[in-house]
């Protein structure tokens, strides 16, 4: 797996416990989570977001069930055990994060069309 000079990461969007950062020149982007780093291409961050979608917050308050998600992301080989905490701030990180790529976006097509 790649790393990433500083540098070359901007910011896409941060909450008080995790922040995600891109790299235009690698297409990569940057996980910072719970004191990990974790590099993901587009394809993998979508795959990994839409995990994280899927997990029922109601189904882990309940009383007969573990309050901890297990979330395995194959292309780093690495688990993921999550509280309900952590669950939140993920959804809360790409929520925000995902509305600034598309807003991103918008904003480029509209240059591209009117040029200045």
């Amino acid at each position: 797996m790649m790393t990433l000079d500083n540098n070359q990461l901007e910011l896409v969007y941060e909450t008080n416990r995790a922040s995600l950062h891109q790299c235009d020149t690698s297409e990569i982007y940057t996980l910072r989570f719970n004191s990990e780093v974790v590099e993901f291409r587009v394809c993998q961050l979508i795959a990994f977001k839409r995990k994280i979608q899927k997990i029922d917050l109601a189904q882990m308050f309940a009383d007969d069930t573990a309050d901890i998600e297990i979330v395995y992301m194959p292309h780093c080989d690495r688990l993921f055990a999550l509280n309900i905490h952590d669950v939140l701030q993920l959804k809360e990180l790409f929520a925000g994060a995902f509305t600034m790529l598309e807003l991103n976006s918008m904003i480029h097509k509209e240059l591209v069309r009117r040029p200045l």
